[in-house]
């Protein structure tokens, strides 16, 4: 799994055009399982997404097709992690290897 910390590198301005299209980038992901949850920091300066397990190369080639890394306006720190322990309703989420 990982935790993708997005952070805009630009100012809102430059950003605010790439909203519409990011947002059906997460909703496409969200709705084939590859992201899990994921939404916009209190700063309103970026957000985040928790990411389903997957090999690191299909993770960036899908952060590839996001329009907010098309458009050099952001930065993604990637942590990669292994849910080992996780509230009752979120059980699937553990690593199993």
């Amino acid at each position: 799994m990982y935790i993708l910390n997005i952070s805009y590198s630009q100012p809102p301005a430059a950003v605010q055009p790439h909203i519409p299209s990011h947002g059906a980038w997460v909703k496409q992901h969200i709705d084939d399982g590859s992201f899990l949850f994921a939404g916009p920091k209190k700063s309103g300066l970026g957000g985040i997404i928790l990411t389903g397990a997957m090999p690191k190369p299909a993770l960036l080639a899908l952060l590839a097709q996001d329009s907010y890394v098309q458009a050099d306006v952001v930065d993604y720190q990637v942590v990669e992690f292994d849910c080992k322990i996780a509230a009752h309703a979120l059980q699937s989420l553990l690593a199993t290897a």
